[in-house]
C-alpha cells in the first residue's frame, strides 16, 4: 500500500485571473484514517505496509483559466452550418 499524502487544494475567490494552489503533506491522523478505511474495505490486505510517498514537488501553483460558457457563442458551437 502507498500513501500519497494528505492533498490540499486551494482556490482564489472568482475574478479573471485567479489562482489555484495544490500541496501535499504528511498527516499522521489523516494516514491513520486512511489506513483504517482501506483495511475495512478491504480485509485482505491486513499485514500489509504502508509506505509513505509524497510527490516532489509538494507545492504548486498554477492559472485557472475562465471559458466562456456556451450560449454566449452560438455561431462557434454550431455544427456544420455552412
Amino acid at each position: 500500500l502507498t500513501y500519497l499524502g494528505t492533498w490540499r487544494f486551494g482556490v482564489d475567490s472568482p475574478r479573471y485571473g485567479r489562482m489555484v494552489v495544490i500541496s501535499t503533506v504528511q498527516n499522521p491522523k489523516d494516514q491513520a484514517e486512511a489506513v483504517s478505511e482501506m483495511l475495512a474495505t478491504y480485509p485482505a490486505l491486513e499485514g500489509r505496509t504502508v509506505a509513505t510517498v509524497l510527490p516532489v514537488p509538494s507545492e504548486a501553483e498554477s492559472r485557472l483559466y475562465e471559458v466562456m460558457p456556451y450560449p454566449r457563442y452560438p455561431h462557434y458551437f454550431r455544427r456544420h452550418w455552412w
